[in-house]
């Protein structure tokens, strides 16, 4: 009897950022249903915002595991481009989703405003500090290979 062993690191998956996006949406559509499904005590502050709050858990969700995902990718420009055109969609529909679902306009759910905000430039720069340290290792490998080549020589 053989064990197969695909112990993969994480770093192998090469998921583009629209199915990430897209996965986190189906899984935020599935948090927001068992949230209308399974209400909270509409005694609690936060019972008609919970959606608002899934979209901005799941908002956070996509713009860490993109970052991590863009340290592994060939070409660091395309997915920026496509992490922040899939990050905006994603934004927008749970966003709207949300305002659906809950009945509750973005402004009179407390401060979710100012936390999308702040998760928006938390992620453009967790992005870019991905793409600095991408860059880094890039100037690295180059280095490490001219001083091969010399000592080669």
């Amino acid at each position: 009897m053989t064990i197969k062993n695909d112990n993969k690191s994480l770093f192998e998956y090469r998921l583009p950022p629209v199915k990430q996006a897209g996965i986190v949406f189906v899984v935020g559509l599935v948090f927001m249903g068992f949230s209308t499904l399974f209400p909270m005590s509409p005694e609690m502050k936060m019972a008609k915002a919970m959606p608002w709050v899934i979209a901005l858990a799941m908002i956070l969700f996509f713009g860490l595991v993109n970052c991590v995902f863009a340290l592994a990718t060939d070409n660091g420009q395309k997915y920026w481009f496509q992490s922040i055109i899939s990050y905006a969609s994603l934004a927008v529909s749970l966003c709207l989703i949300a305002w659906a679902i809950s009945g509750v306009a973005m402004d009179d759910a407390g401060s979710i405003r100012w936390i999308l905000t702040v998760f928006t430039f938390g992620y453009l720069v967790l992005l870019s500090i991905v793409n600095l340290i991408r860059f880094f290792v890039w100037i690295a490998e180059r280095s490490d290979a001219k001083k091969k080549d010399a000592e080669n020589k």
